[in-house]
């Protein structure tokens, strides 16, 4: 996969973000090839203003790689 597919599966996360009633931003964290972590904006429906698609993907990543 290149920069674009990735950039498309970011805009998947972005249109589930919308589907949530969330501003629709999603993101991707990809190394060597392979998602490592991705999230979708979900402040909204978790009440929770630092939950951007961006610190979802972090935390995802932390979570699957085992580390920070």
């Amino acid at each position: 996969m290149n920069d674009t597919d990735w950039m498309r599966h970011a805009l998947v996360l972005a249109a589930r973000a919308e589907s949530e009633g969330e501003v629709p931003v999603g993101a991707a964290l990809v190394r060597d090839g392979e998602i490592i972590g991705e999230g979708w904006n979900r402040p909204i429906g978790t009440h929770d203003p630092s939950a951007h698609a961006e610190m979802l993907a972090l935390r995802d990543a932390a979570r699957r790689v085992g580390n920070y």
